[in-house]
C-alpha cells in the first residue's frame, strides 16, 4: 500500500489497466465491425447485478468501519481505565507517604520504604501490562491468518483457531523485546519514544525497570500474560493496602478501575480475534469478479468511444474494486500495516501519562516526605 492507498497499491492498479486495455480492444472490434464485437440488447442483467455488488460492498464498508471505530473506542477506554486507576494509586499513596514522613517513627519509616518500593513495582508492572496488552492486539488472530498467506503452505492456510493456537508459523507468541527505561522525567521519555516499534515480528516496548529473569521465565510460558501481568499488580496493592491510610472501600474503587481497564482489553481482543465472515467474503469476492469481468463489455457498448470507454473502464473498477479493498483494511483494525492503528504509539502515550501522574504527585510531596525517593538513572537497558 502507497502511504495507506488503496487507488495506488500496485495490483490494483494493474487489474484496472487490464480493464481499461480489454475495453480499448472491444472498442476496436466494435469500431471495425467484427464478428466478435460485443453487443448487449437490454442493460438490465448488468444493472441487477451492479445494484447486488454495490449493496454488498457498502454493507460491507460499512461492518468494517463499525469494527474499527468500535476497536478505536475500546483502545481508549481500556487505556484511560487503567490511567485512571493508576492515578488513584499515586494520590492514595503519595498522600499516605506524607502523612507517614510527619511521623518520626520506626514503624511510619518502615511503612513509608514499602509503600515507596511498591509505587516502584506499579511503574514497572503498569508500563509492562500496556506492552503485553499492545503487542497480544497486534499478533491477533486475524492477522495471524493475514501472516499465515506469506510465510506457511496452502496446506497450512486453512486453519482452525485451535490449530493455530498450538503451532504458531508466524512467530505471534514470541516475547517482544523491552527498552528498559529509568528515567524519571517525562522529558526523557519522549526522546527515547523513537525505540517504539510496530513491526510483527522486531517488536519493541519501552518499560520502566528492567524484567527479572523470573518474570521474562513467567511471561514465556504463558498463554494469557496480560492477565498474569493484571494479577502481579493486584498482588502489590493487596500487599500495600494495610499502609495505605485511606479507607477500604476507597481504595477498591482501584480495583474496579483495572478491572474495567481490562474489559476494554478483552472487547478489543474480541476485534482483533474474530475475523469478518468467511463465506460473506467469498461470495462478495466471487461477485466483484464476476462483474469486473463484464465491465469492459458494458462501457463499450454503453459509451461506443475509443477515448471513454477505457477511461471508465479503469475509473469504474477502481472504485468498486477500491471499496471492497478499503472495507478489508477497516475489518482488521490491527498489525503492522500502514493504515492498521498504531498499538506501539498509544503505549508509548500511557507511559508517558504514567510519568507525568507520577511526577505531578511527586512535585506535591514536601522536602521532607522526598527523603527517599526512588532512584533515577539514566541509563536503559534493552531485553
Amino acid at each position: 500500500t502507497h502511504y495507506g492507498s488503496v487507488f495506488y497499491r500496485g495490483d490494483n492498479v494493474l487489474m484496472a489497466m487490464v480493464m481499461a486495455g480489454a475495453a480499448a480492444g472491444l472498442q476496436h472490434l466494435v469500431d471495425v465491425k467484427s464478428a466478435f464485437a460485443p453487443e448487449l440488447p437490454h442493460h438490465y442483467a448488468m444493472h441487477a447485478l451492479g445494484v447486488i455488488v454495490g449493496f454488498a460492498v457498502v454493507f460491507r464498508t460499512n461492518l468494517g468501519w463499525g469494527r474499527y471505530w468500535e476497536a478505536v473506542t475500546q483502545l481508549h477506554f481500556m487505556y484511560s481505565k487503567w490511567a485512571d486507576a493508576y492515578s488513584q494509586i499515586m494520590a492514595f499513596a503519595c498522600v499516605s507517604m506524607k502523612r507517614a514522613s510527619q511521623q518520626d517513627t520506626e514503624e511510619a519509616n518502615a511503612r513509608y520504604n514499602r509503600i515507596n518500593m511498591c509505587l516502584t513495582r506499579l511503574d514497572h508492572h503498569f508500563s509492562l501490562m500496556s506492552a503485553i496488552a499492545a503487542d497480544r492486539l497486534t499478533h491477533g488472530d486475524t492477522q495471524r491468518m493475514e501472516i499465515l498467506r506469506e510465510v506457511a503452505p496452502w496446506s497450512k492456510q486453512i486453519a482452525l483457531r485451535r490449530e493455530i493456537r498450538t503451532e504458531d508459523l508466524t512467530g505471534a507468541r514470541t516475547m517482544p523485546r523491552f527498552k528498559a527505561t529509568f528515567t524519571r522525567a517525562a522529558t526523557g521519555l519522549r526522546e527515547t519514544a523513537n525505540a517504539v516499534s510496530n513491526d510483527w515480528r522486531d517488536r519493541l516496548y519501552i518499560v520502566k525497570g528492567s524484567l527479572s529473569p523470573d518474570e521474562l521465565e513467567v511471561l514465556e510460558k504463558a498463554v494469557d500474560r496480560t492477565t498474569v501481568i493484571m494479577a502481579w499488580i493486584l498482588y502489590e496493592l493487596a500487599d500495600i493496602s494495610v499502609d495505605i491510610a485511606i479507607a477500604p472501600p476507597i481504595q477498591s474503587r482501584i480495583y474496579q478501575e483495572l478491572s474495567n481497564g481490562m474489559l476494554g482489553f478483552q472487547q478489543a481482543l474480541k476485534i482483533a480475534d474474530i475475523p469478518f465472515p468467511f463465506p460473506y467474503a467469498q461470495l462478495l469476492t466471487l461477485l466483484l469478479v464476476s462483474y469486473a469481468c463484464c465491465i469492459p463489455i458494458y462501457i463499450v457498448c454503453f459509451t461506443d468511444s475509443m477515448i471513454l470507454s477505457p477511461i471508465m473502464s479503469f475509473l469504474l473498477f477502481q472504485g468498486i474494486w477500491g471499496i471492497n479493498e478499503t472495507a478489508k483494511e477497516l475489518e482488521n483494525p490491527f498489525g503492522p500495516d500502514v493504515n492498521d492503528i498504531s498499538l506501539a504509539d498509544f503505549h508509548i502515550r500511557f507511559v508517558g501519562t504514567c510519568q507525568e501522574v507520577s511526577d505531578a504527585h511527586q512535585a506535591r510531596l514536601t522536602p521532607a516526605a522526598r527523603r527517599s525517593t526512588r532512584p533515577i538513572d539514566v541509563a536503559n537497558s534493552e531485553h
